[in-house]
């Protein structure tokens, strides 16, 4: 593989790495509770600047053909476990002025759409350190229990593709114009099964076939096909377990 592949590669795998590798499914709705309370001015290196997170606003409008009744939500947990989030809080805020960004209990938030504040380089500022990560949420409506969509997926990667690329140095973004990863067979990305779940069955165009998987570290995971035009958006990815019938 030549040095452009691996550097693309490379690229693609780290501005998803958080998008991608959560095991939540549609179905789950663990609640996480929140105190609301004023921030306290912290800024943390792993948000992006708001006019980041504006552009994968645009991506949301561009692509969402691939998810048309999905909503764009963002979600933010602890980096270790679903333990409850007490007391956090989320402003955008430049120089002179300053926005509450309502955290929901299950841990989600909407962005509003300020393009005044992104051109005055604000800033999205937490009221806790380091601890937490955030990722885009794009669930279609109506979804069964334990699925995800393959559209649904597609257009989160390019939500997060928008957001992460401006932070990268000029070759590294070269690289990505060269080649959309969201689409691409020489990038593989994957995603991890929830606990204790050990099939995926892809559900297809009147189809229903078992997934390979793979382990890494004593988790399952399965690569999602992104680059093959035989699976729909409205593919689904269905979460088996022990207890459960692999195929009916």
């Amino acid at each position: 593989m030549n040095i452009f592949l691996k550097i693309i590669i490379a690229i693609s795998t780290l501005l998803l790495s958080s998008a991608l590798s959560a095991s939540e499914t549609a179905s789950e709705t663990e609640a996480i509770k929140l105190d609301a309370v004023t921030t306290s001015g912290i800024k943390d290196a792993d948000w992006k600047p708001y006019a980041s997170m504006l552009k994968g606003m645009d991506a949301y409008e561009k692509f969402k053909y691939h998810a048309p009744t999905a909503p764009l939500k963002f979600i933010i947990r602890p980096e270790n476990g679903r333990a409850l989030i007490p007391g956090l809080a989320l402003r955008i805020e430049d120089e002179g002025n300053s926005i509450a960004v309502p955290i929901a209990e299950d841990g989600t938030f909407v962005l509003p759409r300020d393009q005044e504040l992104a051109d005055k380089k604000a800033e999205m500022v937490l009221n806790k350190p380091k601890g937490y990560q955030w990722t885009a949420r794009i669930f279609s409506s109506n979804l069964p229990a334990n699925s995800w969509r393959l559209g649904d997926m597609r257009l989160q990667c390019e939500v997060m593709i928008a957001i992460n690329k401006d932070g990268l140095p000029f070759y590294q973004r070269a690289a990505l114009l060269a080649i959309n990863p969201c689409h691409s067979s020489v990038v593989n990305f994957t995603r991890d099964l929830p606990p204790k779940a050990n099939e995926i069955i892809a559900i297809y165009s009147g189809k229903r076939e078992k997934v390979e998987l793979y382990e890494t570290d004593g988790k399952l995971s399965f690569r999602i096909p992104f680059d093959e035009e035989r699976f729909p958006d409205d593919t689904l990815f269905e979460v088996q377990y022990p207890d459960q019938t692999a195929i009916k």
